[in-house]
């Protein structure tokens, strides 16, 4: 039943997004294009930055503002695509500028609590079965310290392979700045994560979102290959929005239901 459910979620995100790219071509094709442009810039030294992070802001600018079109109007496809057929071109930007900011702080903000963590793990497994035998003489046991890569690895991925189920109930429950942020972050330890994510179909469907970024990865480093590297943030977008979407599909269904 619980497969059949997550099936149906990705099916409605699916269709979210392609509505979300298709529906008001004012507004996505210029957007789609405002990449490109900035992508130009990027091996500029300081402007590179600029750009990289404005594009960053682009990206989830819209992402947010489709969430929120879609959540406002409580899943209902049809009153999602007419809201977005009646939008101007400078709505997903200027819409919800404190949200995304939330959301882009918060992002890193987890994403460093992870690594950090996971280097913690490391470095643990590695100093009890590395170094404590190697000065006591004894053997190496290097079951240990694979087994406490394992932990380290699987802990970071499932806090950022997450990160879109975090997105949503950030989207549904969160608001401005601070609410956003503080949503977020507290899915670590809410009723939707930590309980989802140990469930075996929270697991497959985690699989899925990683399979389908390192998908898109394998695309980014064939569009490193000059003059294709220009339409990298496209892909960076396509890539974003549809999994963000899904963790948006997902919530209202899940913490609604």
């Amino acid at each position: 039943m619980q497969l059949i459910i997550i099936y149906l979620v990705w099916k409605e995100a699916l269709h979210v997004w392609k509505i979300s790219l298709t529906a008001n071509l004012y507004i996505s094709l210029p957007f789609l294009f405002s990449l490109v442009l900035l992508n130009l810039f990027v091996w500029i030294p300081l402007v590179g930055q600029l750009s990289a992070l404005i594009e960053s802001y682009l990206i989830f600018s819209y992402v947010v503002f489709i969430s929120k079109l879609y959540i406002r109007r409580g899943g209902n496809i049809e009153g999602f695509e007419e809201d977005l057929r009646s939008a101007n071109l400078l709505s997903p930007v200027l819409s919800y500028p404190r949200e995304v900011i939330g959301v882009l702080v918060a992002q890193i903000f987890l994403t460093v609590v992870a690594l950090l963590v996971s280097l913690v793990i490391l470095s643990a497994g590695g100093a009890l079965s590395v170094i404590k035998p190697l000065l006591e003489g004894g053997d190496v046991s290097w079951k240990g310290l694979l087994l406490s890569l394992l932990i380290a690895v699987f802990l970071y991925f499932s806090i950022v392979s997450s990160f879109p189920i975090f997105f949503g109930r950030a989207m549904l429950r969160g608001k401005g700045f601070s609410g956003t942020l503080s949503t977020f972050i507290s899915s670590l330890w809410a009723e939707i994560s930590w309980r989802t994510m140990l469930s075996w179909d929270y697991i497959k469907s985690s699989i899925v979102v990683s399979l389908i970024t390192f998908g898109f990865l394998l695309l980014h480093l064939v569009l490193l290959i000059p003059p294709l590297f220009l339409f990298g943030p496209i892909l960076t977008f396509l890539t974003v929005h549809f999994l963000y979407t899904f963790g948006t599909v997902a919530c209202l269904r899940l913490l609604r239901s």
